[in-house]
C-alpha cells in the first residue's frame, strides 16, 4: 500500500510540469499578438498605451526563458516601469509602465516609445529564435 502511494506521487511529479507549461499554441498566439501590436502601433500614443500589453506577454513568457534572456529583458523593464505596491509590499507580477495614461513631454514621449520599440524587438527576437 505504501509503495503504491509513493508510485502515484512520483507519477504526479512527472506529469504535473506538462500540465502547467507554456504550450506551443500559447507561444504561437503570443508571437502573433506581439507582431500585431508592433504592426498596428504606428503613433507614439498607441505605442505608449500598448506597452502594458507587451509587458503582460513577457510575464507569460518568462518561465520559458533562459536566465540570461530573462535578466536582459528584466534590466530593460526595471528602467522604465514602477513597482506596484499593495500595503507596502510588491504585488505579484507587479510592474506597470511609467508612461501609460499620462500627459508626456516630447522628450519623455520619445523615451517611452523607445522603450516600446526595444521591448517589442526583444520579444519578437525571442519568438523567432
Amino acid at each position: 500500500m505504501n509503495s503504491s502511494i509513493s508510485l502515484m506521487c512520483f507519477a504526479l511529479l512527472l506529469i504535473s510540469p506538462l500540465c502547467f507549461g507554456y504550450t506551443e499554441e500559447e507561444q504561437e498566439a503570443d508571437r502573433l499578438k506581439v507582431d500585431e501590436i508592433i504592426r498596428t502601433s504606428q503613433d507614439d500614443d498607441t505605442k505608449i498605451s500598448r506597452t502594458q500589453d507587451l509587458l503582460d506577454i513577457y510575464r507569460r513568457l518568462t518561465p520559458a526563458l533562459s536566465p540570461e534572456e530573462r535578466e536582459k529583458i528584466e534590466n530593460l523593464i526595471k528602467e522604465h516601469t514602477d513597482e506596484i505596491l499593495v500595503d507596502g509590499v510588491p504585488s505579484q507580477g507587479g510592474r506597470k509602465t511609467k508612461y501609460a495614461g499620462k500627459v508626456l513631454s516630447p522628450v519623455v514621449k520619445g523615451i517611452a516609445t523607445g522603450f516600446f520599440e526595444e521591448l517589442g524587438a526583444s520579444l519578437a527576437k525571442l519568438f523567432t529564435g
